[in-house]
């Protein structure tokens, strides 16, 4: 379980749970490579939660 309102708390338990996609990239790799296109802070960590939490519903194809 985690803490509401803690973003890190609950990206880890998301990242637990993730697997790399189909081409052997984490959810983490694909926020760090969207930064690095659109200029977003790879140090958001609202934004990383944000990311992880639509990567890991949508699924990894």
């Amino acid at each position: 379980m985690f803490e509401y309102g803690n973003a890190d708390a609950i990206l880890d338990v998301l990242l637990f749970r993730a697997e790399p996609n189909k081409l052997g990239h984490t959810a983490l790799d694909d926020f760090e490579h969207m930064c690095s296109v659109t200029g977003c802070p790879k140090n958001d960590k609202w934004a990383k939660l944000a990311f992880v939490w639509e990567w890991t519903a949508r699924g990894r194809d």
